[in-house]
């Protein structure tokens, strides 16, 4: 009789772990909620296109601008996302900043049934990296972390507010050949240079690939691989509003979705104030 008791708790204990369990997982399968759209003035003018530039990145410049680049010296993109955190996947809203000369600052928020659970900030400014993420710690001026930090900023403009990125002449370009080409970056060692692949029909960008470093820890760099799978028209201008990022060949532990990126909008504020 006593054993049967035991048993029947522990099935009782077990049924109860399994429904809380199933959850918390359900959780984590709602979308988080959008942000609200941020007001911006939008470009403040046109500038030339660079004369210099590879056939197959000129294509590309030419697909999302046409015959002259937006005059961009900020930008604020929003959306949401899914992240993968120590093997925990998440729902994410995300706000990053940009300004053209000093860096980015990246505000996200983790929900669980659209609530946030979990603050994100990671600012990369005047060359500084600094990082607060509750589950994997903090970080500050560490210059690996500086590096992969400055890998970020320029890919994320490249994909998402490419018009400062043309504009900078400390970008160059080699060609690789007629659908891939080479961005090297400012004061970056050269295996940190970008690896871009262009479509051949819409000759729109559809893979950035480069070596990285996953963290402070890290002894040598990693392939860190996005993957464009969707573009779409954002104020007036083509965006890749679907994307994914990977290591090696690793599942993508992120998967990106564009919603708005607000052209010339006020950073200043946010840059400067490291926290939630």
């Amino acid at each position: 009789m006593l054993l049967r008791r035991i048993l029947r708790v522990i099935a009782i204990i077990a049924l109860v772990l399994i429904v809380l369990l199933g959850v918390a997982w359900l959780g984590f399968r709602i979308p988080a909620p959008r942000y609200p759209e941020v007001e911006a003035p939008g470009a403040s003018g046109r500038l030339p296109l660079p004369a210099d530039l590879p056939a197959p990145v000129m294509r590309y410049v030419r697909a999302v601008f046409g015959d002259s680049l937006p005059q961009v010296g900020s930008a604020i993109a929003v959306g949401r996302a899914t992240i993968s955190m120590n093997g925990l996947v998440m729902p994410v809203r995300f706000r990053i900043y940009y300004d053209a000369q000093r860096g980015y600052y990246h505000d996200m928020q983790a929900t669980w049934f659209t609530l946030p659970i979990l603050s994100v900030n990671e600012r990369y400014l005047d060359g500084v990296s600094t990082i607060d993420i509750p589950i994997i710690g903090y970080s500050n001026d560490d210059p690996k972390t500086n590096a992969a930090a400055r890998q970020g900023f320029w890919s994320e403009m490249l994909a998402w507010v490419p018009a400062i990125v043309f504009a900078d002449p400390r970008i160059m370009w080699e060609a690789i050949d007629e659908n891939s080409a080479r961005m090297i970056l400012p004061d970056a060692d050269q295996t940190e240079n970008f690896t871009i692949t262009f479509d051949p029909e819409t000759g729109l960008m559809s893979t950035l690939t480069t070596l990285r470093y996953q963290g402070a820890e890290s002894t040598e760099r990693t392939l860190w691989q996005n993957q464009i799978t969707e573009w779409s028209e954002l104020n007036g201008i083509r965006v890749p509003v679907r994307s994914s990022t990977q290591w090696a060949d690793a599942a993508p532990w992120a998967q990106w979705e564009i919603e708005q990126v607000a052209l010339n909008a006020a950073v200043t504020e946010r840059m400067e104030h490291f926290g939630s």
